[in-house]
């Protein structure tokens, strides 16, 4: 008999797991809407990564992958206002992201 995978350590987190950490209700964004956000982040993630295992690590820059998108949502064009400077446009890459996916990025040789 095998153990079941859990998901966020052996297993890719669950739509409640994400939206706990990511700490968004069911009427911010919808189940639908949260599953189509997550479907396109382990896609990305898989595209860069060796997911296979499944590790602690990759859930962690998933949560932080669904986040950045969920709260980018509001923000189609990427500008933020800021109080000191105006306003300022979104970061392209989380430098959180880069430092825990570093260690199972996919190595590219041509």
């Amino acid at each position: 008999m095998t153990d079941a995978p859990r998901p966020g350590i052996d297993a890719p987190p669950t739509r409640e797991q994400v939206r706990a950490w990511v700490a968004v209700t069911g009427t911010s964004i919808t189940d639908d809407e949260l599953d189509i956000v997550i479907a396109a982040e382990l896609k990305a993630q898989a595209r860069l990564c060796t997911v296979v295992p499944w590790s602690p690590e990759l859930t962690q820059a998933l949560y932080r992958r669904v986040g950045r998108q969920v709260a980018a949502m509001n923000t189609p064009l990427g500008v933020t206002p800021s109080a000191e400077f105006g306003s300022r446009n979104l970061p392209r890459y989380d430098a959180e992201i880069e430092r825990i996916e570093a260690p199972l990025r996919k190595q590219v040789t041509a």
